[in-house]
C-alpha cells in the first residue's frame, strides 16, 4: 500500500500549495515538490497583488508547466507496517497557471475559486490500496484493490507562503470510506532553494478503519490476530517537509520526508500493536526532474 505513506511525505505537493508542493500513512498526504524558479511571477490580477516590490521568482507558472523524472521512495508496506519498502515512483507534475493541477502522487484538481486568500474546488486522488502481497505476513486479510477518492478542498492563505487546507474525499470503490484532511502547510524561497514543511491531521468514517485496520472473525483464525472492529475518528497526525535545489533553469533535485504517528483506533488496531505493525510511520524519498514550459 503506498497512497497514506506517500500522500502524507508529500502534503507539501506544490499543486496545492501557495508555492509551487506527494499526503501517505494512509499516503500521507506528495506531487513530488517542484520549486519554484526565476521566471515564475505569481499569478495574480493588479487589484489582488500585494503591495510591495514585485518578486524575482514566485510560486505559479505563466502557462503550461511539466516537470518529469525519476523518483525513489520508502514507504510502509501498508498502513500501520513497521517495514518499509522501496518503490520507483515517476515525478510527473503537469499545472496550468494557478487554476489546474495533476501529477501522480497527489491526483488531479481545479482551482475553481481562486482569490488572494482563498481557493476551493474539485479535487481526484489515487489511493492504491493493499496487495495480498502486502500483508502476506497476515493470511486471510482481505486485498483492498486500487481505487480513485474524489471530493474537494477549500484553502485559506494568510500569506503568500502559507496556506491551511480542508480536502474531504470519498472512495468511489476499494476501501469505499470517507476521509478528511486537514493540514498547513509554509513554503520558504531562499535563492536556488526551495524548503517546505508542514502538519495534517487525517479523519475517517468506520468503512475506512474497518478496511485497513479491522480484523473481521473469519481473518482472525487465518491471521493469528484478535477480531477488531473499529469505529470513525482521527487515524493518524503528521508532520513533512522537503528540500529542494534548482540545479539549472530546467533541472531539480528534491529531498523529502513525513512522519506520521497513528492514533485512537488505528493505533489500537491488532495490525498495528502486532510485532510486524507499528504507531510510526515514516516516508522518504528523493526525485529528480526536467521542467518543460510552454503557452
Amino acid at each position: 500500500m503506498i497512497d497514506s505513506a506517500l500522500l502524507a511525505a508529500l502534503a507539501l505537493s506544490p499543486a496545492t500549495a501557495v508555492a509551487t508542493p506527494p499526503e501517505t500513512g494512509t499516503a500521507p498526504e506528495v506531487s513530488i515538490p517542484a520549486p519554484a524558479t526565476e521566471q515564475q511571477a505569481p499569478a495574480q490580477t493588479p487589484a489582488s497583488r500585494p503591495a510591495g516590490p514585485a518578486l524575482g521568482f514566485g510560486p505559479y507558472p505563466p502557462g503550461w508547466q511539466i516537470d518529469f523524472g525519476p523518483g525513489l521512495l520508502a514507504v510502509p508496506e501498508f498502513p500501520g507496517s513497521r517495514s518499509l519498502r522501496i518503490l520507483p515512483i515517476p515525478q510527473l507534475d503537469i499545472r496550468y497557471k494557478n487554476q489546474f493541477f495533476a501529477s501522480v502522487q497527489t491526483g488531479i484538481g481545479y482551482n475553481l475559486i481562486n482569490t488572494r486568500k482563498f481557493r476551493a474546488g474539485p479535487i481526484l486522488r489515487p489511493e492504491f490500496g493493499r496487495t495480498t502481497r502486502d500483508i502476506a505476513v497476515f493470511p486471510g486479510l482481505q486485498r483492498i484493490r486500487f481505487t480513485v477518492e474524489a471530493g474537494g478542498f477549500v484553502a485559506y492563505q494568510p500569506s503568500l507562503f502559507t496556506t491551511v487546507q480542508l480536502e474531504v474525499r470519498q472512495a468511489v470503490s476499494g476501501h469505499n470510506g470517507l476521509l478528511a484532511d486537514l493540514s498547513l502547510r509554509r513554503i520558504a524561497l531562499l535563492g536556488k532553494w526551495t524548503i517546505g514543511y508542514g502538519g495534517r491531521v487525517r479523519f475517517a468514517n468506520a468503512v475506512y478503519f474497518r478496511n485497513y485496520y479491522g480484523v473481521t472473525p473469519a481473518a482472525s483464525l487465518t491471521s493469528g490476530l484478535a477480531a477488531y472492529r473499529p469505529g470513525s475518528g482521527v487515524n493518524d497526525v503528521g508532520v513533512s517537509g522537503f528540500v529542494s535545489r534548482r540545479l539549472s533553469p530546467k533541472w531539480n533535485a528534491t529531498l523529502f520526508a513525513s512522519y506520521n504517528r497513528l492514533v485512537d483506533q488505528a493505533a489500537a488496531s491488532p495490525i498495528t500493536t502486532s510485532r510486524f505493525g507499528s504507531r510510526n510511520q515514516v516516508s522518504v524519498g528523493a526525485a529528480v526532474s526536467y521542467r518543460f514550459r510552454f503557452n
